[in-house]
């Protein structure tokens, strides 16, 4: 037997990429959700990275975290491992192709708006004092979603209220679906309305383009060319990520639609004394300049919504 001669320790090194610009080190669940989540493919990191828009790389040795990195066109900086997270452990985690959704003349199997051939009946509660909107339909036919369980989602929300946490639909009934939870700290910032009035918006049709077609890196930089994200969201504010109320399950993102000018109201009868309101009749708004986050746990068929602004 040879005595002296130098052990030789091979790593096994694995990396997860993440679209997010800080993680949780202290709860390996919420590391987990998070990484599922905002989980993408090594290629579409290394589109974002030539952006200021930042991401994680992070790195597991023999498959526990060793390093992670925050990641973007001016920075590539080590964040500090806390105990905990030293003994994270690698797994394999879902990742996410990221997609815009860019408004379009062509027709389109998801689109914005309503186009007044939908049998779907908007949601009727009396814990939320003014009406749901018909928002959007997102079609099963298109890539992205082919995952839903059923053909097409329609996504409905009160806009006018101020609901500062998510707020949970059963779509058991796809065309009818069902307020489920208590909501007792709701705002009314435009005064309560008419459950039954309406306020409709044109049909946008939307196409959908992947990250790594973009023509320009600094379009990630900017929205005004884009109404709505798939894959993973671009949060506002906070990450924010829902579990299924019925299965406990961690809910599916299925998209973000943004405030947009191209998004016209074609009809409304709601009347509010706030000066603002004024602007809710021309185009899409959520909170003024804000985003609606759109999630689904397809095994329940419960949709989770959440409004984020600056």
């Amino acid at each position: 037997m040879a005595h002296g001669l130098p052990v030789i320790l091979i790593m096994n090194s694995k990396y997860q990429y993440i679209s997010e610009s800080s993680i949780n080190l202290d709860s390996e669940d919420e590391f987990r959700d998070l990484i599922n989540t905002q989980g993408i493919f090594e290629d579409e990191f290394s589109e974002k990275i030539k952006t200021q828009s930042p991401s994680l790389q992070l790195k597991y040795d023999n498959d526990y975290l060793t390093q992670i990195r925050y990641v973007n066109q001016l920075n590539n900086i080590d964040i500090e491992l806390t105990n905990s997270a030293k003994s994270f452990r690698y797994f394999k985690n879902k990742r996410n192709r990221i997609n815009f959704l860019i408004p379009t003349e062509k027709e389109s199997n998801s689109f914005i708006g309503e186009d007044g051939t939908s049998k779907f009946t908007t949601p009727k509660s009396n814990l939320i004092e003014v009406p749901f909107q018909i928002i959007a339909k997102i079609s099963r036919k298109d890539k992205p979603f082919s995952w839903l369980p059923f053909e097409e989602l329609y996504i409905t929300y009160p806009i006018f209220s101020g609901i500062s946490e998510f707020i949970f639909l059963d779509y058991s009934e796809p065309l009818s679906p069902k307020l489920i939870g208590n909501y007792k700290n709701i705002d009314y910032p435009f005064g309560k309305m008419d459950t039954a009035g309406i306020h409709k918006f044109k049909r946008t049709n939307l196409s959908i383009k992947s990250i790594k077609d973009l023509n320009d890196d600094e379009d990630l930089d900017f929205e005004y060319w884009y109404a709505g994200i798939s894959g993973i969201p671009f949060w506002i504010q906070h990450l924010d990520i829902p579990k299924c109320p019925k299965t406990g399950n961690l809910m599916r993102f299925v998209c973000q639609l943004n405030t947009s000018e191209l998004v016209k109201v074609s009809q409304s009868n709601l009347k509010s004394e706030k000066d603002y309101f004024t602007q809710y009749y021309k185009n899409l708004r959520f909170w003024g300049s804000g985003s609606l986050y759109v999630f689904m746990e397809p095994i329940s068929k419960v949709v989770g919504l959440i409004i984020q602004d600056t």
